[in-house]
């Protein structure tokens, strides 16, 4: 009921087959995560994506997919990152977020291999600021 009321507001609903379309059937992963794997994708020639595919649980009743649509489809901030879609197929869920082409902060954070990847410490405090202002917003 809460997906059929949703389709009024952004983000986009879309079908399983729409995301495995999306994702060119999974083939370029980007990373995994505790709650599901995140795929690259195109949703058209000048919009790239970031699809994460969540683990199919089935004790889970569905209130977190629902909540984070809910919040995070609402959200339009410069500095958190935005859903852009979802999929609600059966058992399949997915959530489609702009894509963001510097990657994960985590080679920067954690820079175990190569410390000469260090960006500098005034361009990490340039990143805590603006993930502060994010989470102010929030």
């Amino acid at each position: 009921m809460f997906m059929e009321n949703y389709k009024a507001l952004k983000p986009t609903r879309y079908s399983y087959s729409d995301i495995k379309k999306i994702t060119n059937t999974f083939k370029h992963k980007l990373g995994q995560g505790g709650y599901g794997s995140v795929f690259k994708g195109q949703i058209s020639a000048d919009i790239p994506v970031a699809v994460k595919v969540l683990h199919i649980d089935s004790k889970a009743n569905g209130d977190d997919f629902i909540n984070e649509v809910g919040t995070i489809g609402k959200i339009h901030h410069v500095n958190v990152v935005r859903l852009l879609g979802y999929c609600a197929d059966g058992c399949n869920r997915a959530l489609v977020y702009e894509f963001q082409p510097n990657h994960s902060l985590e080679k920067f954070v954690y820079r175990r291999e190569k410390p000469q990847n260090f960006i500098g410490w005034k361009k990490m405090q340039k990143i805590a600021r603006g993930i502060a202002k994010g989470m102010e917003y929030l």
